[in-house]
Parts: structure tokens; sequence; C-alpha cells
């Protein structure tokens, strides 16, 4: 019989497990958001936020991924059920500003874990702290561009389209 080493420590697994909930929960998020924006009228936004679910998703299943590469299957995380009430776009950026920020916080703390401990695992990682890297950032232009919208309900509308279009 062919046996297949698991190439991962206990530590790393605990990371990977934790990252698998992060990008699952992300995605559930991000749905939740789109739904509430759509109930709202904000349906640039539902748009968007439904794309981004689906990006979580790809990285979720990247995480997955590398996990079966290294000889081992992560559990499948329970995702906790999304509670807060989004009704307007400033909650949408708020909310996603802060997970993404929390996600990049997660992979550097992750990262610095790993460096000195399995170089395979840390090397992976780069990609996603560039990833969030990116997100933390366009999320934040986001928010420059929304916060020039101030109180013009045409304005937000507009900003709701362009929402759409990314």
């Amino acid at each position: 019989m062919l046996i297949v080493k698991d190439l991962l420590s206990p530590k790393a697994k605990m990371w990977l497990e934790k990252s698998i909930h992060s990008e699952l929960y992300a995605s559930n998020l991000y749905k939740h958001i789109g739904n509430n924006l759509q109930r709202v009228g904000f349906f640039g936004g539902q748009k968007y936020y439904l794309k981004e679910s689906a990006d979580e998703l790809t990285h979720y299943q990247i995480v997955a991924d590398f996990c079966n590469d290294m000889g081992w299957v992560a559990p499948m995380p329970m995702i906790e059920a999304m509670k807060m009430p989004i009704t307007c776009i400033e909650d949408a950026l708020r909310e996603q500003y802060k997970a993404e920020s929390d996600l990049l916080e997660q992979y550097e703390e992750f990262y610095d874990e790993m460096e000195e401990e399995d170089c395979i695992v840390a090397q992976f990682l780069l990609q996603f702290i560039e990833i969030q890297r990116k997100s933390v950032g366009e999320v934040g232009d986001l928010i420059a561009r929304y916060n020039r919208c101030g109180m013009n309900e045409a304005a937000i509308l507009e900003f709701d389209e362009f929402l759409s279009e990314k």
C-alpha cells in the first residue's frame, strides 16, 4: 500500500485551517453584503460584492489545493451567520475594508510564524500577502472615491454604477 506523506507541521495546519475559515467567511460576508445592497436598491454594489465573494472562494481553493499537495486535507469549517446590517454602500465598504485588513494582518502573522520554520509554506504565503496588500489598497481607493460623493444621492448612485463595472 502506498502512503502519501503529510508534509505539514501542526502549527502550519492550524494556520491553514484558520486561513480556510477566513477565506470562506469573507466569501459569505460579501454574499451577505451583496444581498443587502440589492434589497436597498444598489444593484451595482450587489454585482460587485457577488464577484468579490467568488474571488474569495478562489482563494479558498488555492489554500485547499496547497494542503492537498502537501499530503493533508483540511477540515471544512462551519461559517458563522452574518448578522450585521448593511443599509448603504458606506456600511459595505466599512465591512469590506475591515475584512481585507484583517486578512492581510492574518497572513502577515502566518508568514512570520513560518518564515524560519517551513520555507515551502512561507513561500506559498507570499502570494496571499500580495493579494491582500492589493485588496486593501483597492478598497481604500473605493473609500476615497465614495467619500467624494458626500451626501449627494446622484453621486452615490453613480458610484453604485461604477461598482458594477469593477
